[in-house]
C-alpha cells in the first residue's frame, strides 16, 4: 500500500522489499509499530520475481523451497498457498570431460549417491557441523570454511561422471567451485542431515503455483505497513536516539530504528553515518551473492517431455536448467547462468543457439528474466559465500549497530542463500527492534 510521507517520527523504516524486508515490516507492524518500507524499485519481491510469459505468471528469482526449511512452509501454510512439485526430468543432459550426454534418472540417482557418499565422508564434517543452525560454535567450522568445494571434489577418488554430477549440483552454489567455501557447502549437508534426498530435495522440491508474488501479496495485505516504490536509499544516519534515512529524490525520513533489508551487495552504495563496521563493510565489499547469475525463463517448442540439465560452473552458457511447466504449445524451460554467458537482451535467438547444442529442433518464441548481477539493486544473484566468509560472516554481520539492524538472505545462520533464510533473517531482526523499542 502506498501513503503520503509524514514529517513525524516512525517507529521503524525498512529499507528493502524483498522477503527479508517484508517479513520483518510485517512483524513489526501487526504489533503494533509504526512501520515504513522503502523500495528502490517499482516493485515488491527483491530477487524473487514473477514475470507474464505465454499466458502465465512464472518465476524469475527465487522460487523453491521444501517443507522441511520451516520459516518459509509456516507462511506457505498460513496464507494457504497452493503449491507444486517439480516433476521428475524424462530426459536428463550432463557434461563429462567436456561431452555432453544424456543419462538416465536412475542413474543419476545411483551415481548421486555414491558421490554424495563419499563428499561427506570424513568424520570431522559432522562434528564440525553437529549445530549447523550456530556456525560460530565450533572452531573446527573455520578450517573447512578455508578450503574450497574443488579441493574435496578433486580429492575423491570417483570417475569423471560422478564428479561431473557433483559440479552439476554443486553449481546451484553460484560461483566456480575452487571459489565456494567447502565449509558453506557442509553446513548445507548438515542440514540435510548428511541425506541424498534431503540435500537434493532443499534445492528445488516445491514452488508457488501462482508465483512467489502471491506470499509476497499476502503477506503485504496482512502486514498493515506502508509501502513506498521507486524509493532508492542514499544515506542512513543514526545515533542512540533514532536515525534519518534519505531517498534518493532528497526526501528524509526519521524512525526510532531502522532495518537494512537489501541484498548485501548493495550495502556500499549507501553513506552511513556512523560508517559501517569494519566486518560488514568487507561483507559488502567481497560480495556475499552469485556474481554473474542471470534467470532466465523461455517459452520453448521443440523439446519433447520433460527435461533437465545440470553442468560444472563454466563449461556451458547454463549451468542449470529445467522444465518449469508444459504447454499446450511447448513448455516453460528455466535456465540458470552464473557466468555471464547469456545476454538477455540478445533476445530468443541467442538462448536458441546454446539450447540447439542439446535439442537440434529447439525454438525460443519468448524469453523473460533478470540479469541480477547488473541490477544495481542486487548486484549479483542469490546468496553465495566463498572461501573463508562462512565463519566470518555469519551471526557476525547481523548484529546490531546501535540503531541499525541488518536483514537478508545471504546472511541468515541456519539457511543462508535461500528463501527460508531470508524469511528467518527478517524475523530475528523484527525481534530485535522490538526488544529495544519496548525498552526505550
Amino acid at each position: 500500500m502506498e501513503s503520503a510521507m509524514t514529517d513525524e517520527p516512525l517507529d521503524v523504516v525498512v529499507v528493502g522489499g524483498g522477503l527479508a524486508g517484508i517479513t520483518a515490516a510485517k512483524e513489526l507492524a501487526t504489533r503494533g509499530f509504526r512501520t515504513l518500507l522503502l523500495e528502490a524499485q517499482d516493485r515488491l519481491g527483491g530477487r524473487t520475481a514473477t514475470q507474464r510469459i505465454a499466458g502465465l505468471d512464472a518465476d524469475t528469482g527465487g522460487a523453491y523451497f521444501h517443507w522441511f526449511q520451516a520459516d518459509i512452509w509456516a507462511l506457505v501454510r498460513q496464507y494457504e498457498l497452493d503449491v507444486v512439485e517439480r516433476p521428475l526430468a524424462d530426459e536428463f543432459w550432463v557434461s563429462a570431460d567436456g561431452e555432453l550426454l544424456t543419462i538416465s534418472l536412475e542413474e543419476i540417482d545411483h551415481r548421486l549417491r555414491r558421490a554424495l557418499a563419499a563428499f561427506w565422508d570424513d568424520p570431522e564434517y559432522a562434528a564440525a557441523f553437529y549445530r549447523p543452525y550456530a556456525v560460530q560454535t565450533n572452531p573446527a567450522a573455520v578450517a573447512l570454511d578455508n578450503q574450497s568445494v574443488q579441493d574435496r571434489v578433486d580429492a575423491l577418488d570417483l570417475d569423471a561422471v560422478d564428479k561431473a554430477l557433483l559440479g552439476g549440483l554443486f553449481a546451484d552454489f553460484g560461483r566456480p567451485l575452487d571459489q565456494v567455501s567447502l565449509g558453506y557447502v557442509l553446513q548445507r549437508m548438515a542440514n540435510a542431515v548428511w541425506s541424498h534426498e534431503a540435500f537434493n530435495a532443499i534445492f528445488a522440491s516445491y514452488r508457488l503455483v501462482d508465483g512467489m508474488s502471491a506470499l509476497i501479496d499476502a503477506m503485504v495485505r496482512d502486514g498493515g505497513f506502508d509501502v513506498h516504490l521507486s524509493a532508492p536509499v542514499t544515506a542512513i544516519r543514526h545515533a542512540d536516539d533514532g536515525a534519518v534515512v534519505t531517498i534518493a529524490d532528497g526526501r528524509e525520513v526519521r524512525a526510532r530504528a531502522v532495518v537494512l533489508a537489501t541484498p548485501v551487495n548493495v550495502w556500499q552504495n549507501i553513506e552511513f553515518s556512523p560508517p559501517l563496521p569494519a566486518v560488514n563493510q568487507a561483507a559488502t565489499e567481497e560480495g556475499v551473492a552469485a556474481p554473474s547469475l542471470t534467470n532466465v525463463m523461455m517459452h520453448v517448442r521443440g523439446i519433447k517431455g520433460v527435461v533437465g540439465v545440470s553442468i560444472p560452473p563454466g563449461e556451458y552458457p547454463f549451468e542449470l536448467m529445467f522444465t518449469y511447466d508444459e504447454l499446450d504449445d511447448g513448455q516453460l524451460l528455466a535456465g540458470y547462468s552464473m557466468n555471464g554467458q547469456i545476454d538477455l537482451e540478445a533476445g530468443p535467438a541467442h538462448m536458441e543457439s546454446a539450447l540447439r547444442r542439446m535439442w537440434p529442433d529447439a525454438e525460443v518464441v519468448e524469453v523473460v528474466g533478470h540479469d541480477w548481477a547488473n541490477n544495481p539493486y542486487a548486484l549479483g544473484g542469490h546468496g553465495s559465500l566463498s572461501i573463508g566468509q562462512l565463519c566470518r560472516f555469519l551471526d557476525v554481520v547481523d548484529e546490531p549497530a546501535g540503531r541499525l539492524f541488518f536483514a537478508s538472505g545471504d546472511i541468515a545462520p541456519h539457511f543462508p542463500g535461500s528463501l527460508t533464510g531470508a524469511v528467518e533473517s527478517g524475523s530475528r531482526a523484527a525481534h530485535r527492534i522490538r526488544r529495544l523499542l519496548n525498552e526505550d
